[in-house]
């Protein structure tokens, strides 16, 4: 019987291989499948993804923080319950709720990832078998002896994707640490050297900063740092016109590098918002059944 696992990001895809090795050590008529390559999901869907999706019986869609709005999930959760009434498909959440599923996938009954939902699960793959399936008192035997293994690498999993998530953290902190520095350095110039001409290097290091940050931000998703960007753009927007009058020779790349950054900002600043309108348009009914 094949089961298909749907993963999209890097802590879902290491649990998705997990999964993929540990499954057939519980029920060996299982053959999960799942493609390790998101390059393949990102241009054209393969021929061999789309047979797996047909031929699977049981879906798994590992959901974490960071999947539960994206394009891949929807689409192998859509094309694993076409026939619903010969397909199982089974969310399994990783460090969120059930209240946090949105969208098509509330339709699916989703199950936390625990000793007791995960025995469930197991049981209902068993049961898809028929006859072949393993008598209820071996089913639990070889749980217990398997389920070990999985909560411990499991566990391994996720520790690991916080341990990436924190260093990235401190990386955007540290870059807002080395602005907050240049922008202190360039008010006491200007506070106590008034009569010297302004210096575009140290504008040019500054903005290279505020462009790090943002972009990091922009990469990783962190949005909870765009007031810390948007207080930032306040003082570049008085040091650029300084620059310009002090600098004449170097006004026009000072400018452009300026306006790069603040587009970048803008463009960041929008995100949750876009988010924010776009699960108001879902959740909004038509006109038709409001009237």
């Amino acid at each position: 019987m094949r089961i298909f696992i749907s993963w999209s990001g890097d802590l879902s895809k290491n649990i998705a291989e997990i999964f993929r090795q540990w499954i057939p050590g519980v029920i060996q008529a299982a053959k999960p499948y799942y493609s390790p390559d998101d390059i393949t999901k990102g241009t054209r869907w393969s021929s061999e993804i789309s047979k797996e999706l047909d031929a699977s019986k049981i879906g798994i869609i590992c959901l974490t923080k960071d999947n539960l709005d994206s394009n891949w999930i929807m689409f192998e959760a859509g094309a694993l319950s076409k026939n619903i009434e010969k397909s199982k498909v089974v969310p399994l959440l990783f460090g969120i709720e059930p209240s946090d599923i949105q969208g098509p996938l509330v339709q699916f009954q989703a199950a936390r990832f625990s000793k007791s939902e995960m025995k469930k699960v197991v049981k209902m793959v068993n049961s898809e078998l028929g006859e072949t399936a393993l008598a209820p008192d071996v089913i639990d035997s070889v749980f217990e002896m398997w389920w070990p293994k999985l909560e411990s690498q499991i566990k391994e999993a996720e520790e690991k994707a916080k341990s990436v998530d924190n260093k990235d953290l401190r990386s955007e902190r540290d870059l807002i640490e080395e602005v907050l520095s240049l922008t202190r350095e360039l008010s006491i110039n200007r506070r106590f050297e008034r009569e010297r001409s302004f210096h575009p290097r140290a504008f040019e290091d500054m903005i290279s900063s505020v462009e790090r940050l943002t972009e990091a931000v922009y990469e990783n998703g962190n949005f909870e740092l765009i007031e810390y960007i948007r207080d930032l753009h306040r003082p570049l927007e008085y040091f650029v016109e300084e620059a310009m009058n002090s600098s004449p020779g170097v006004r026009k790349e000072l400018y452009s590098r300026y306006r790069r950054s603040k587009m970048l900002m803008e463009e960041l600043i929008s995100i949750p918002e876009k988010r924010v309108a776009s699960r108001v348009r879902k959740t909004k009914p038509d006109s038709d059944e409001i009237k």
